[in-house]
């Protein structure tokens, strides 16, 4: 099945919505990646990128997502999901999407690792 979902192209600057199936070789495909990792936006979004971003040489141009406590590093697809988890249509705008990210070109971040504590989560 096909589903509608944007795509944050961090190459060409632009998000704009596409049509991919449900599958997660066609998200490896959309976000050009081999692991993806997911970062919930809201009850019924998800953002997915590719979490091995950092280590790519030369990394990836990076964005910013309103809200995010650090840049992503290449490029972002967002796909809705339902009650059971599988992957479904966004509910949002491209234009909705927009207004939430800056671009942020070639910048080169060293990957770390850190804990926050329970109590600011």
């Amino acid at each position: 099945m096909f589903i509608s979902a944007i795509k944050i192209d961090v190459v060409k600057k632009e998000v704009y919505q596409i049509q991919i199936e449900d599958t997660l070789e066609a998200m490896y495909e959309a976000i050009d990646c081999q692991i993806v990792e997911r970062v919930v936006i809201n009850r019924n979004n998800d953002l997915w990128l590719d979490e091995e971003g950092l280590l790519h040489h030369p990394q990836p141009p990076k964005f910013w997502f309103k809200g995010a406590n650090t840049p992503i590093t290449g490029n972002g697809l967002i796909c809705g999901f339902n009650g059971e988890g599988q992957m479904i249509s966004t509910t949002l705008s491209v234009e909705e999407i927009e207004s939430q990210i800056l671009f942020l070109g070639n910048s080169h971040l060293e990957p770390r690792c850190g804990f926050i504590p329970w109590d600011e989560l």
